[in-house]
């Protein structure tokens, strides 16, 4: 996997296709970390003490693994791919790390902002969860890159992926770069204005439920999905820079396509969805493969992170059983 490719001896200077490649992390890890390397083995107290106490944690622990090689999924893997495209280096946006070169050693953590999970961190902390706050106490951790560095390798474009969660997360911090910097930023995701401070909002290319059409699959790497076809159309077709020259050509392409009908699924509870997991653990095997049986067989609706909650909540229960 090319995770970096020097823009000069690349032979392109100033207007040249490559860029950063920027992508979220992911529930699903190549290798489970130890419970050390999570929140459960944080207190619970106010947020500052927390972020201090995992930040420490961090400094504590032995970097095992290239970041680019932890983690799993559709998703990580198109915006991996995207990155090859345009010979741009590869980030991810880790709610445990923050923000991390794909070609950093790292050590293995569990650690997600979203509630009901077991590696939620905010579960440890005792006031109001301030997402911005969290992610800009990583910034300064021991693995993360700052924004500023980032954008600062290369003059091409920066391409982010995000999910609601993230936008959130990450907003503020992005929306405090230099104005320079910001129009080179592409972002790509479903539905995300309402998350994104205002000065971001002109960065969010166009896309829409078309691109199922053209490049289909789920609503969860809609956004990887988006990276990538934009980075096909675009990032290695142009070497103007100009915004709306881009968002025009996103445009064209989607003009030519209407959106494919969506399967109207039944939701299930996550008390539903266990048992209809353990019902398939007595003649099947593998995540990714009960997850297709359920969607395609029983016509359930379950985004890919809620299940694979679901899925280890199930294995569980067949373990102690």
């Amino acid at each position: 996997m090319k995770l970096m490719t020097n823009v000069a001896s690349a032979g392109y200077v100033g207007s040249a296709p490559a860029a950063v490649v920027i992508t979220i992390c992911t529930l699903r890890k190549k290798k489970r970390p130890p419970l050390t390397a999570t929140p459960v083995s944080l207190p619970i107290g106010p947020q500052d003490a927390i972020q201090t106490a995992w930040i420490e944690k961090l400094r504590a622990l032995q970097p095992e693994v290239l970041a680019g090689a932890l983690y799993a999924g559709r998703g990580f893997g198109l915006a991996t791919q995207a990155a090859e495209i345009a010979e741009a280096r590869l980030y991810i946006i880790s709610a445990g790390l923050g923000l991390v070169a794909a070609d950093r050693q790292v050590p293995l953590y569990g650690l997600t902002v979203s509630s009901g999970y077991s590696e939620s961190v905010a579960a440890r902390i005792s006031s109001e969860f301030d997402v911005d706050a969290w992610f800009s106490s990583l910034l300064s951790g021991p693995h993360s890159d700052q924004w500023a560095d980032v954008f600062g390798q290369s003059s091409g474009r920066v391409l982010i992926a995000l999910t609601r969660p993230y936008a959130e997360m990450v907003g503020k911090s992005l929306s405090e770069l230099e104005p320079q910097a910001l129009a080179r930023l592409r972002i790509f995701g479903a539905s995300l204005a309402p998350a994104l401070p205002a000065a971001l909002r002109p960065s969010l290319v166009p896309y829409d439920d078309r691109l199922d059409a053209i490049l289909p699959g789920t609503r969860a790497d809609f956004s990887q999905r988006a990276v990538l076809h934009f980075t096909r159309l675009v990032a290695v077709n142009r070497n103007s820079y100009d915004r709306d020259a881009d968002y025009a050509a996103v445009e064209a392409a989607l003009s030519a396509v209407t959106p494919p009908e969506r399967m109207r699924r039944p939701r299930r509870n996550d008390a539903e969805i266990v048992q209809l997991i353990l019902a398939r653990l007595h003649t099947q095997s593998g995540i990714a493969r009960i997850l297709r049986a359920l969607r395609d067989e029983e016509g359930i609706a379950c985004e890919q992170s809620r299940f694979s909650r679901l899925y280890r909540t199930a294995m569980d229960q067949r373990e102690a059983a």
